[in-house]
């Protein structure tokens, strides 16, 4: 059988499906299981936060898409010391998050470069990660080694843009993987590499934070918390809000879901993982809706990563005192879109996204209808067939690097507000044409700053 359950499809497999490059789920997978991403890792990452984060985003959104593996090879096999890899080594990191370790390189595959190898590296095509203060992204030529004190969400950037470079190209772009592209998470509305978008030094974290959904954006949020030089990780709280079991489909998408947690509730699961590097979490299994209040001591500070327009409309009113919401494209035409609302602002949320609800379309496309006429020539019902490949159809296309490169800018809203930096009411960001990123000012901010944290 090529064709099981909507709730097994790869999401970023369906891709190919949509884009007429596969007719089914199993040719899907084959053609990903064909694409291989090659990392290069310099020494010296045991001293660069930024390099670890870029490394480890590179692995963990890299092998949801490249099926043939994450091959990295490394100089230095020396002891990490941030985040999700702190206490690992080089080589235990890649493997726990699922990556290979090789000791040569091919000519054939595409090459991602953390650091400064001691030798050439080898690739079809060789992007280097680049990351200066809060900018982070991917470029043809290396420049400077990572600083020491780059922030650690540029590097999680960083490694998502090149991870989106790499597989566009092997989908056949025409100029992705051929051009240096970037953001800086200080000023996302100047070039990264302008002098006065490389922001200050990091001097606070936030204390206290929602995560109002967990499926590939709330699982992104997480990951870019988890880079966050804590001086003591305790000091974060972060309540977690959701209603959902992981399904096989998440693993393509999810960036804390693993094959083995089949069956798990997300909220158990992002808690757990959260957890294990020493921050505190707060489970909440219940739906977003107008009745939901906050209890006094919890977080008034959210980050909001729904899929549907109905629970982001409810976002507004006096219950935080500041929202983030990403919203992630749909489709093979805007998968690579992300967009960004912070509230309050000029913007209501009701307003903001609209009075509609999420549409599948009734129209099957040409892979799905063949399937559709297999089914009925084997004597199914005809209206069987259709309904059940309108749920195959109405399966969400993502990619776990677009949710990353997502997180990055989510997160870093915050950091922006604690030190004094502009303040943005919407972020646009298609990742065919990062550079060109669009942003509007927020005219209506919130007085309240939530309570700090210190780094390390």
């Amino acid at each position: 059988m090529t064709w099981s359950e909507p709730s097994q499809l790869h999401r970023t497999g369906k891709l190919l499906i949509d884009l007429h490059m596969a007719s089914n789920p199993v040719e899907a997978r084959s053609i990903l299981e064909r694409m291989v991403l090659q990392v290069d890792v310099g020494p010296g990452l045991e001293g660069k936060p930024a390099g670890q984060a870029a490394l480890l985003t590179i692995v963990n959104a890299g092998r949801r898409a490249f099926l043939g593996g994450v091959n990295v090879r490394i100089d230095d096999d020396s002891i990490l010391t941030v985040g999700w890899c702190n206490g690992l080594r080089v080589s235990e990191a890649v493997l726990r998050f699922g990556g290979r370790i090789v000791t040569t390189h091919t000519a054939d595959q595409v090459t991602l470069v953390v650091g400064q190898p001691l030798g050439m590296s080898t690739g079809k095509i060789v992007l280097h990660t680049a990351v200066n203060g809060w900018s982070g992204g991917v470029v043809e030529v290396p420049h400077d080694e990572i600083a020491c004190d780059a922030l650690s969400l540029a590097g999680v950037i960083s490694g998502a843009l090149g991870v989106s470079e790499a597989f566009q190209y092997c989908l056949g772009s025409s100029t992705a993987g051929r051009r240096d592209v970037g953001v800086s998470l200080w000023r996302p509305d100047l070039p990264w590499q302008n002098p006065d978008a490389i922001g200050p030094t990091l001097r606070w974290l936030p204390r206290s934070i929602w995560l109002l959904g967990l499926g590939h954006l709330g699982q992104a949020y997480a990951w870019s918390l988890g880079w966050l030089p804590y001086k003591e990780p305790s000091e974060l709280t972060v309540a977690l809000m959701d209603v959902d079991s992981i399904i096989e489909g998440n693993d393509a998408t999810g960036l804390l879901t693993r094959p083995v947690d089949l069956g798990k509730r997300k909220t158990r699961l992002v808690a757990s993982q959260l957890e294990s590097i020493g921050y505190q979490s707060v489970i909440v299994e219940r739906f977003f809706d107008e009745t939901f209040q906050l209890l006094r001591d919890e977080p008034r500070y959210a980050f909001a990563g729904f899929d549907d327009p109905i629970p982001r409309r409810k976002l507004g009113g006096d219950r935080f005192d500041r929202v983030v919401d990403g919203g992630l494209g749909s489709g093979s035409t805007g998968y690579l879109d992300i967009l960004l609302h912070t509230f309050p602002s000029q913007l209501d949320p009701a307003t903001a996204f609209g009075t509609g609800t999420k549409v599948v379309s009734s129209i099957l496309l040409p892979a799905y209808e063949v399937e559709v006429q297999r089914r009925i020539a084997e004597g199914e019902d005809v209206g069987d067939a259709q309904c059940g490949m309108l749920e195959f159809s109405g399966v969400t296309i993502g990619a776990a690097f677009v949710g990353a490169a997502a997180s990055a800018l989510v997160v870093a809203d915050s950091l922006r507000q604690l030190h004094q930096g502009s303040e943005l009411a919407v972020v646009g960001l298609d990742l065919r044409s990062p550079n060109e990123i669009q942003t509007a000012p927020n005219h209506q901010l919130s007085l309240r700053i939530p309570p700090t944290a210190d780094v390390a």
